[in-house]
């Protein structure tokens, strides 16, 4: 009975609860971009579209490319919906444009919002700016991340943060939905504006959590063997008997 009592105390303490906190083994995130508002975003430099989506560089593609290459190879034609983004695994090496981020991800099942760590998802959208007359902008090289703080500027906490130069919250997640079953999870949400991209970026913060597409994330989880969690209870039932025969 003491045993028992023992391993709840040290589950409140966080260290049983350990033993089960889940990885990311795979996953893949897909935007649909709405055209129709992307067409209208940062409108008060004249006619619109300012921005036009011009080309969509998978993980692959963009893996292969410096960061100059994206902003002018020309890419095969470009659709606004279900643009992949690959997750990457917890080690990046070789990458193009060197901006690709690294998956550590560790979480506890049921409680998404207090993991640890960021997912990093591979592929990068160009956006020309009147028709590229005054350049590119690029989107990609995500992280997807919860950051509480987040929620005090309206959105859910859950965001992708963009770490092409000058990296920077992109979009905040709006309209939160998560779905979990045992190996697997979904996060999905709108894509809202982020207010940093609204305000320094475009120059135009009454687009700031403007809803400009849909996001889902579907990741596969990895945990601990049963051998491994058995492994770490009789541990912990070694220790208890050890403390009770010192004390005998």
């Amino acid at each position: 009975m003491k045993q028992f009592v023992i391993l709840a105390a040290l589950a409140a303490a966080g260290v049983v609860s350990s033993a089960y906190a889940d990885t990311l083994a795979s996953g893949s995130a897909t935007i649909d971009y709405d055209q129709a508002a992307w067409e209208t975003l940062a409108s008060g430099y004249g006619p619109t579209p300012v921005l036009t989506l011009s080309a969509f560089f998978s993980q692959t593609q963009a893996d292969a490319r410096t960061e100059s290459q994206l902003l002018s190879d020309s890419a095969p034609a470009t659709n606004y919906l279900g643009e992949v983004y690959n997750m990457y695994g917890p080690t990046v090496s070789g990458q193009g444009g060197g901006y690709a981020q690294p998956t550590t991800f560790t979480f506890t099942p049921g409680q998404l919002t207090l993991a640890t760590g960021a997912i990093g998802l591979g592929g990068v959208a160009r956006f020309a700016v009147y028709g590229g007359a005054y350049g590119n902008l690029l989107y990609g090289d995500f992280t997807l991340q919860y950051d509480t703080s987040r929620q005090a500027l309206g959105g859910s906490g859950w965001y992708l943060k963009g770490n092409i130069p000058p990296a920077a919250a992109a979009f905040d997640l709006l309209n939160v939905s998560i779905a979990e079953s045992p190996g697997s999870f979904t996060i999905s949400g709108d894509l809202g504006v982020s207010p940093e991209v609204a305000n320094y970026l475009y120059s135009t913060p009454s687009d700031a959590l403007k809803d400009v597409g849909d996001f889902t994330f579907t990741g596969i989880t990895s945990v601990p063997e049963p051998s491994s969690i058995a492994l770490v209870a009789g541990s912990l039932g070694l220790l208890w008997l050890g403390r009770k025969r010192r004390r005998a």
